[in-house]
C-alpha cells in the first residue's frame, strides 16, 4: 500500500483502491471527497492507467482548480494530461475537436447568457412581437429549460402541453423564437452554455 493511503481513513481507502467497476460514494460536507478523488486518480496512475484516459468532472471552477492542484502535488507533471475540469470546460474541449460532426467548425463562438438574450431580443424584434410580452430573459429561460430536457425545436413545437403553457403565459410564439434561435446559432457557428452540454450528449 502506498504511503499516501495512510492519510485516509478505512472507508476512504476502500473507495480509493476499489477498481472492479463503477462505484457510488455518498459523503457529506467536510468528509474528504476531494481528497478521495485526487488519491483515486493517483492510485489509477500508479497502476498503469494513462493520464489522458482519466476524466474528472466537477461543477465549479474553484473545485476544478483545487482538484488539479491536489493531483499535481501527488503525481507531478502527469497531472497536465488528465482531463479535469468543470462539465462546461471539458465539454468545450471535446467540441473544439469533434464539433464538425455537429455541423460546427473548431472556431465556434460560445455565447454567455447576455449574448444569448441579446440574440433572442433581436429575433423578437424581427418577428414583430411585443417586447413587453416576450421578455428575452423569460424566453431564454424557456429555451434553456427545453434544451436541458433534450427537447429540441421540432419536438417543442409539436408538444401540445408546452404550447398550451406558452399560450397561458401569453407567449404563444415561443416555439417560433426557439426555432429561429437554434437556426441562427448554427448558421453563425455559435453555441450557448446549454449547447455545450447538449451537443456533447448528442455526440
Amino acid at each position: 500500500m502506498n504511503n499516501y493511503l495512510f492519510d485516509l481513513n478505512e472507508n476512504q481507502q476502500a473507495a480509493v483502491v476499489y477498481n472492479e467497476g463503477p462505484s457510488l460514494i455518498i459523503a457529506g460536507a467536510g468528509s474528504g471527497k476531494t481528497r478521495v478523488l485526487t488519491y483515486k486518480i493517483a492510485y489509477l496512475l500508479e497502476y498503469g492507467y494513462k493520464p489522458y484516459n482519466i476524466l474528472a468532472l466537477t461543477f465549479t471552477n474553484k473545485a476544478a482548480r483545487e482538484m488539479k492542484e491536489r493531483i499535481f502535488q501527488l503525481v507531478g507533471n502527469k497531472a497536465e494530461r488528465i482531463w479535469a475540469g468543470t462539465f462546461h470546460s471539458i465539454f468545450l474541449r471535446v467540441l473544439r475537436v469533434e464539433g464538425g460532426r455537429m455541423g460546427f467548425n473548431e472556431n465556434f463562438t460560445v455565447y454567455d447568457a447576455y449574448d444569448a438574450k441579446s440574440l433572442i431580443k433581436s429575433i423578437i424584434k424581427e418577428l414583430q412581437l411585443c417586447e413587453k410580452t416576450y421578455k428575452p430573459a423569460n424566453i431564454y429561460a424557456r429555451i434553456s429549460h427545453a434544451k436541458n430536457h433534450l427537447i429540441f425545436p421540432n419536438a417543442y413545437a409539436a408538444n401540445p402541453q408546452i404550447i398550451k403553457a406558452d399560450t397561458d403565459a401569453k407567449e404563444p410564439s415561443t416555439h417560433v423564437i426557439y426555432q429561429r434561435y437554434w437556426e441562427r446559432c448554427r448558421k453563425s457557428n455559435v453555441m450557448d452554455f446549454d449547447d455545450l452540454l447538449v451537443n456533447t450528449y448528442i455526440l
